[in-house]
Parts: structure tokens; sequence; C-alpha cells
């Protein structure tokens, strides 16, 4: 009977080693699959980005016209300088 009990702890060793490695397979694979998210969703954040700035530097091409009020201003600030003076 003894050598009964041995095999059968054994089995339940064995068992139990799978379980664990079981385990820890899949506490690896949420851990990839988390890290190859976290990569996804940094390109993705990237990405919108770099887009997101093509988008201003269209608008900033209107530029000149804000320029051409600043100097304007300017000009009406030293003409009223130069009258009051």
């Amino acid at each position: 009977m003894s050598f009964f009990k041995i095999i059968l702890w054994l089995l339940v060793l064995l068992l139990a080693a799978l379980g664990a490695l079981m385990v820890y397979g899949i506490f690896v694979a949420a851990v990839k699959l988390l890290f190859y998210v976290g990569i996804i969703a940094l390109v993705g954040a990237v990405a919108y980005k770099a887009l997101h700035k093509s988008e201003r530097s269209e608008l900033e091409a209107w530029a000149p016209d804000r320029e051409l009020e600043k100097t304007e201003r300017l000009l009406d600030e030293v003409k009223s300088r130069r009258l009051t003076e």
C-alpha cells in the first residue's frame, strides 16, 4: 500500500507542478498582451500628435495675416505717439 501512496503523491506533485506552470503561462501571456497593447497605444498617440500638428501647420499658413495686423497696430501706435509729441 505504501508503494501506491508514493505513486499517488508523485502524481499529485506532477499535477501541481503542471498547474503552477499553467498559471505562470497565463500570467506571462497577460503581461505580453498588456505590453503589446501599450505599444499599440503609444504608436497611436504619437501618430495622432503628428497628424494633429500637421493640421495646425495648415492653420498657421494664415499667420501672415496676423503678422500684418500686428504690424498695422504697431504702425498706428507709432503714428499716435508722433502726433502726441
